[in-house]
């Protein structure tokens, strides 16, 4: 590998606001801090998003549902802050809606496979995501052959592997899969996280992702709705873009380099001989009078052979460094 360069970096934000618009402004003005690309919210109207005989989860997500005007003023505040901002509509109606607001627009793993809501967003012509958990392969193509046949332009288009389990285990989270469909589309591929912390997102772009989307809260123990826990507080976010916009410089160039910082730790962890006894003059030199260690001295010896068998021009005092000069 070479040449790897930051990704596009999505705070994914979705519903750890709960509802909260103050929440909802705080992770954005955070996300910013942690320095990522873009911010990315879920809009939806809950009738037309889940069965209402579910009453939990319909509950639920009515309670974290944000009005037109707060998705509006939440688009402001992000390209106030330099920030691209993404939301995922889980309805036609939203998709509408967001047209107007969004720099581009994700469709969920769950919606792979609803061609209406997808060709309304294509309709619009704007950059598209489109995340892959919970498909196979053969339901990838077909999503992609659909939006091919629909005349959205492919440049335009990008997957995200994902694996929709919460948290992944790390036993699930076959990165190849990301060079796979990079090869099997020839498309930008990214890679969305539900692991814990942040070694698989940054690993993921040794595996081609050119997108890293990462849940996004302000305390991963904020309550007890699922998404907290697998997502990155504002002080992991930053970690994780900071090593990310940095990874040409972590890889370096294919060669052996010595730096000056390294030349200067040389003297602490190389080493040089010195007397182990006190000897006197005209002593022959054996293994047994010398010891090797910490700290090397350039004015040192660190080749036995040519001190053994030699003898000292003078007396020599216990954990003297051992000269050439100091040897007949």
């Amino acid at each position: 590998m070479s040449n790897l360069v930051k990704p596009f970096i999505i705070a994914e934000v979705g519903n750890n606001h709960e509802g909260r618009f103050e929440i909802a402004k705080k992770l954005i003005l955070k996300a910013s801090q942690a320095g990522v690309d873009a911010v990315k919210f879920q809009t939806f109207t809950t009738e037309d998003f889940v069965n209402g005989k579910n009453k939990k989860r319909y509950n639920q997500l009515k309670k974290f549902q944000f009005s037109r005007e707060q998705f509006y003023k939440l688009s402001k505040i992000a390209k106030y802050k330099n920030l691209k901002f993404i939301s995922t509509p889980l309805d036609i109606k939203s998709a509408e809606f967001l047209n107007s607001i969004v720099d581009l627009f994700k469709i969920s793993s769950g919606d792979l496979t609803y061609f209406d809501l997808i060709k309304k967003v294509i309709s619009f012509k704007k950059n598209t995501i489109i995340s892959t958990g919970c498909s196979t392969i053969k339901e990838v193509k077909n999503t992609f052959e659909f939006i091919k046949k629909n005349k959205f332009p492919i440049n335009k288009l990008s997957f995200l592997h994902c694996v929709s389990m919460y948290p992944a285990p790390i036993s699930n989270v076959n990165l190849s899969t990301i060079n796979y469909l990079k090869r099997k589309f020839n498309i930008k591929i990214g890679y969305s996280d539900h692991t814990i912390g942040y070694a698989i997102p940054i690993l993921s772009v040794f595996y081609g992702a050119q997108i890293v989307e990462k849940h996004f809260t302000l305390d991963n123990n904020f309550s007890k709705f699922r998404d907290h826990k697998l997502s990155l507080n504002p002080e992991d976010m930053k970690n994780m873009v900071n090593i990310l916009k940095n990874l040409n410089t972590i890889e370096g160039k294919k060669t052996k380099i010595l730096s000056k910082d390294e030349r200067v730790n040389i003297f602490n962890l190389r080493r040089s001989f010195y007397l182990r006894n006190n000897i006197n003059k005209g002593t022959v030199l054996k293994q047994r009078d010398l010891k090797f260690v910490r700290p090397f001295n350039r004015n040192g010896i660190t080749n036995k052979n040519i001190i053994i068998n030699k003898k000292s021009k003078k007396k020599i005092g216990k954990n003297t460094l051992i000269k050439k000069n100091y040897l007949i």
